[in-house]
């Protein structure tokens, strides 16, 4: 491990970094070698804000792009302890972190990042010559209620789930995983994709996940012969979750099993008071089935640039 790398362990020890930020989750799924971080410090020597790259290649060229199996990248701030952080003070700060982050970046082709939706300036990234979309997810912010939680889900997924509870068993458990693994890719098959991660990266996530208890991973059984119908792996933190990986067995598609899985994945996450991001794809089918769950709308930044 670097000297940079370890003093970025530290960081994340100190205050709360998200998920897909951490050292341990970043050499799971780009190795070791493959990852490094740009770090901001105070005057005083204090990390304040972080920005932490894959460098992939395609077509033989480097490119700093998302890490496989994360939905968001980008920088990560730590803002000054104070009573209030007044706007003016915000965004200095913001702006001199940022662009601090952004000198360190190395050389490479392109720049690729899904910002997480707590960052919502992106400015100091436009002054250096950065482009942006807007993307969308869904989450639900708070699943302690889980009632209301619930009664917020559309009539018709309301309806599907129950249909579904009366064709599959659930299932929860760590060895789970290579089935959930192979329903989704039974999924892109069904769409005529290829899979875009493979089954030895996401092992290697499964493990450093297993041996922090930071992911859930559940099945849907048919009830006539006990196979798998769908699946469903979760990940979470002390603040958030999110689902890494769903699928369905085509066969059996019918019987809407994987929405009874977000609904055990929703149940988890109102017993530990953790909100839920969706990760909601822009693909419009996906979108209508994630909208069902009468989730908020949430907006995060996809920033790029040619040449950095």
């Amino acid at each position: 491990m670097t000297e940079r790398k370890a003093r970025y362990a530290t960081y994340c020890e100190l205050g709360y970094v998200p998920l897909s930020h951490q050292p341990w989750w970043l050499d799971a799924v780009c190795g070791a070698g493959d990852w490094d971080v740009a770090l901001a410090t105070l005057d005083s020597g204090q990390i304040a804000g972080a920005l932490p790259w894959y460098a992939g290649r395609r077509w033989g060229f480097k490119m700093l792009q998302l890490p496989p199996f994360s939905a968001y990248a980008g920088p990560w701030l730590r803002y000054p302890e104070a009573a209030e952080l007044s706007p003016l003070r915000r965004l200095s700060f913001e702006k001199k972190v940022m662009t601090d982050l952004i000198r360190q970046l190395p050389r490479a082709v392109f720049f690729r990042q899904n910002f997480r939706p707590e960052v919502t300036n992106w400015l100091p990234f436009y002054w250096a010559g950065f482009q942006q979309t807007t993307r969308y997810t869904y989450m639900l912010p708070s699943t302690a209620d889980l009632e209301t939680t619930v009664r917020g889900f559309k009539n018709t997924l309301r309806s599907d789930i129950k249909k579904a509870d009366r064709f599959s068993l659930i299932q929860e458990g760590g060895s789970n995983w290579q089935t959930v693994f192979m329903l989704n890719r039974r999924s892109f098959e069904r769409k005529g994709r290829r899979q875009p991660y493979s089954e030895e990266t996401f092992e290697r996530l499964h493990t450093a996940l297993q041996a922090r208890s930071q992911s859930r991973c559940y099945l849907a059984l048919d009830r006539a012969d006990g196979r798998p119908s769908a699946g469903l792996y979760l990940v979470f933190d002390e603040r958030r979750a999110s689902v890494l990986l769903t699928g369905t067995e085509p066969a059996l598609k019918y019987q809407g099993a994987v929405y009874s899985l977000w609904r055990e994945a929703i149940r988890f996450c109102a017993e530990r008071s953790l909100s839920l991001d969706f990760e909601g794809s822009m693909d419009r089918q996906i979108e209508r089935s994630f909208r069902a769950f009468g989730a908020p709308l949430v907006p995060y930044f996809q920033v790029w640039k040619w040449g950095v």
